[in-house]
């Protein structure tokens, strides 16, 4: 594929922090280059707490654990994201209250919302910003946990940056999730960072992440180092990943994010002059990064989408579906709260196009005029 969907922007700044690794032979969890980055991560967000964890499901499953999330207890997830959301829930053995998603930015939607929590008394909602869109009823879904005493997981891992009302996204809840994963805002290969400002919940998320082991510090008796206080887990960052992720927390504000912003307005100009229709709208007061540049087909069917996608991978152009809505895996036990289906509709009709920082106008200007080939061709 000559365009692809995501790929990391690697320096040599990466290669400094990875061979620094290397020579002090520590290649295990809590490296120095992890610490700095956690830092340094948490000074960009905001929050006052950060630990990096091994995939973005981890995080999700700390979070939830850390809130005392636990059989049959129920969580809200948006229908219209990553399975990983689902997945941490179902790891807690919760059940899943599916909520449909509004169709401006993808997001979960604020009157569903009300209508789920008021009927099955959530412990928590997972509020999803999907594509780099800061989700449209964030602050009034905020209020509504507030008041209802449910408690808010925030998941910016395909928002990092972004901003409502000049406010970072994952400073609205109780903890937030960041997948930091290759193809995500920030890229290290495979892994996650999760933050939060309640130093309580932060002191559950370290003991858990750090197999529920009291006993770590270096003034602690080395007889106790293994003692354990009852189930946790092995989820804590090597060395080696956290050394990109330092490496990349200090080029993302000034290189990283500029670039992402850069090829969504490209996309937004080129593609707005032939009507073609981008599947999120910039809202007043919010500040999206794109991290993902979908196009909505409103009068093509299922097949004939498919078709076009198939097309563009021939002629080396990587595109994805958008998410399979969660509701449609049978395997996990949920419950679905919609009135007009809006995550089918955007599965159906939506193809994921080629995102990465370093894609050109001409770039874009290519992967269109592909479009516009088939669209005159084939239909």
């Amino acid at each position: 594929m000559k365009y692809l969907i995501n790929k990391p922007n690697l320096s040599s700044l990466e290669k400094k922090y990875v061979n620094q690794a290397l020579n002090t032979t520590w290649l295990s969890a809590n490296g120095e280059n992890t610490k700095i980055f956690q830092n340094k991560f948490s000074k960009f967000l905001g929050i006052k707490n950060s630990l990096a964890v091994q995939s973005g499901t981890a995080a999700l499953h700390l979070a939830l654990k850390s809130l005392g999330v636990g059989a049959d207890d129920k969580v809200i997830i948006p229908n219209y994201t990553c399975v990983s959301n689902l997945s941490a829930a179902s790891q807690c053995n919760a059940k899943a209250i599916l909520v449909d998603v509004e169709k401006e930015t993808l997001g979960l939607d604020y009157e569903l919302v009300k209508i789920a929590i008021k009927k099955y008394k959530p412990k928590v909602l997972q509020l999803v910003h999907v594509y780099g869109f800061p989700a449209r009823d964030t602050l009034k879904i905020i209020k509504l946990c507030k008041k209802f005493n449910v408690h808010v997981i925030e998941d910016t891992s395909e928002a990092l940056g972004a901003t409502i009302n000049k406010k970072k996204v994952g400073n609205f809840g109780s903890i937030n999730v960041t997948s930091i994963r290759s193809e995500k805002m920030i890229g290290v290969g495979e892994g996650a960072v999760i933050s939060s400002n309640n130093k309580k919940i932060f002191q559950k998320i370290e003991l858990l992440a750090s197999r529920n082991a009291p006993f770590r510090t270096r003034k602690d008796p080395y007889w106790k180092k293994y003692y354990v206080n009852g189930e946790g887990y092995n989820y804590l960052m090597p060395h080696l990943l956290g050394s990109v992720a330092r490496a990349q927390i200090e080029r993302f504000s000034s290189i990283l994010l500029k670039k992402k912003i850069n090829v969504g307005k490209i996309y937004l100009k080129y593609f707005k002059v032939d009507n073609l229709k981008l599947c999120q709208n910039k809202l007043n007061k919010s500040s999206p990064v794109y991290w993902l540049n979908s196009i909505y087909f409103e009068n093509l069917n299922k097949n004939n989408i498919q078709k076009l996608g198939e097309y563009l991978m021939s002629c080396g152009i990587e595109v994805r579906s958008g998410f399979w809505p969660l509701n449609e895996f049978k395997s996990f036990k949920s419950i679905y709260v919609t009135k007009s289906n809006i995550s089918k509709k955007i599965f159906n009709r939506t193809l994921v196009l080629p995102s990465s920082y370093d894609l050109k106008i001409k770039d874009i200007i290519f992967i269109r005029e592909k479009i516009k080939i088939f669209l005159r061709k084939y239909l």
